[in-house]
């Protein structure tokens, strides 16, 4: 309802904007398109008697008065005000004010737009009324005064037009608003819908979430560099809400890290994975695929046995799973969690380092966990063949290789950083280079897409599925 007269005072607003606009244009129109235009000359001579205190007198006002309407009859003809200056050309001329003083003309032009309101038959002109004025019995060139006055006719004319003018708008407006009322109705419900989605505590509307399937996963393809062949894919979270953008993961998975929430949000994800995968495999194609876990994950001591458990239900093995933990989490990770994470390795599932380089030295932990891959941070990647000096990647590679795990460079953008990490030796690549992260249904085009070479060795006979 609020959204609804929200709209409402919007398009009255919006009425009475344009209906402002349109006004001037319509002043400008009526005062150009009328029918004569008066020229009125008034001669006025003043004296020290006929302004005082700022004021004319009665008899000039009078004087002023007559002198307007009989040259306005006329038009155009130049009328001597004879009345006063024969009234005071005889007198000393001393304490007259001048010509131009500010005062005086301000007197003389207010009483001679009021004697021109006074006016008949005016009949829709412009009057312009010139005032010389000079001091009486003095002949030298005094000032004049100019002035622009439309006559009332004028004036009504363009009221007159102005108020049609408003009910044609605002009839236009009420047109409009019913017409778009019943999606005006349903943004409302949307935009309620969206405030409520916003004042939820975000674990609440995690949960809400799953439960309506708001949460999807997305697959970006790892290339193996020394077969040519898509090795796996990594699954990425997507939270796509009813109402709203997308939200990436980065704005709301750290914020539930340390909540009770991140178990189940985990378990989701990796259910929709194995969910995947199996379709997958019954289509014939056999990938591995790699799910992001969090460091908390690794102090459920059921973990592993679950998520052997869900593989097995949906016919597949732990190996077909590859699951990613920051360097960070691991490098921090207590004992217990280690036995959590060697808990996971000896049910079949691949243990993988992901954005290395960019937190706690983790090598150490690689013996103790028996890690099978390392995944390089993007921010070693990214200008690796234009400028940036390989020596610190081939250091890396070499370390990790040496340690006997597989190398994987993400954040692959470029063929120039593809070729140069194939010639220091790493494993695998992933990043924008390859492929935008891709719904389930577009990985399998992209697989299938003519001209996809060596990547149709990613594909398997139809795997059997008990």
């Amino acid at each position: 309802m609020g959204f609804t007269i929200l709209v409402a005072l919007l398009l009255a607003a919006l009425a009475v904007a344009v209906g402002q606009l349109l006004r001037e244009s319509i002043r400008e129109a009526a005062l150009s398109g009328a029918e004569q235009t008066g020229r009125v000359f008034v001669e006025l001579e003043v004296g020290a008697e006929e302004y005082k205190d700022g004021k004319l007198t009665d008899q000039a006002r009078e004087d002023l008065d007559t002198a307007v309407e009989t040259s306005s009859a006329l038009r155009g003809a130049r009328i001597w005000n004879r009345d006063l200056a024969l009234l005071y050309s005889d007198r000393g001329t001393s304490d007259a004010p001048s010509p131009r003083s500010g005062p005086l003309r301000t007197a003389v032009a207010g009483e001679t737009a009021s004697a021109v309101s006074g006016l008949e038959g005016a009949g829709g002109r412009l009057l312009e009324i010139y005032v010389p004025i000079r001091l009486a019995g003095d002949r030298r060139p005094g000032d004049v005064l100019e002035l622009h006055l439309p006559y009332a006719p004028v004036e009504a004319t363009i009221e007159q037009r102005t108020m049609s003018l408003a009910l044609v708008l605002g009839v236009g407006a009420l047109l409009f608003l019913c017409a778009l009322m019943p999606s005006v109705l349903r943004g409302s419900r949307a935009l309620a819908d969206l405030y409520e989605a916003r004042q939820m505590p975000l674990q609440r509307r995690l949960r809400r979430a799953m439960r309506d399937g708001e949460l999807a996963l997305a697959y970006q393809p790892k290339l193996d560099l020394h077969t040519g062949e898509i090795s796996g894919v990594e699954a990425l979270l997507r939270w796509r809400p009813a109402t709203g953008r997308a939200i990436p993961p980065g704005e709301f998975v750290p914020l539930v890290e340390a909540t009770a929430v991140m178990e189940a949000l985990t378990s989701h994800v990796f259910e929709l994975a194995v969910r995947q995968s199996a379709a997958w495999a019954r289509e014939g194609i056999e990938l591995d695929v790699a799910v992001n876990i969090s460091a908390c994950n690794l102090r459920d001591e059921g973990l592993a046995q679950r998520m052997a458990e869900r593989s097995v239900a949906y016919g597949l093995r732990p190996e077909s799973f590859t699951l990613e933990l920051t360097e960070s989490g691991v490098s921090n990770a207590p004992d217990r969690e280690l036995e959590t994470l060697r808990s996971l390795r000896a049910r079949g599932f691949k243990l993988s380092i992901d954005d290395f380089g960019i937190g706690e030295s983790s090598l150490s932990r690689i013996d103790l966990v028996e890690f099978q891959e390392v995944k390089i941070d993007r921010s070693f990647i990214r200008h690796l063949g234009e400028e940036r000096d390989p020596v610190l990647v081939a250091g890396i590679i070499d370390l990790v290789q040496a340690l006997g795990a597989r190398v994987v460079a993400e954040g692959v953008e470029s063929e120039g950083a593809a070729r140069g990490l194939a010639e220091l030796g790493c494993d695998a690549i992933q990043g924008f280079h390859l492929a935008h992260p891709l719904a389930p249904e577009d990985l399998v085009e992209w697989l299938d897409a003519p001209g996809a070479g060596d990547r149709q060795a990613a594909r398997a006979e139809p795997m059997p599925v008990a």
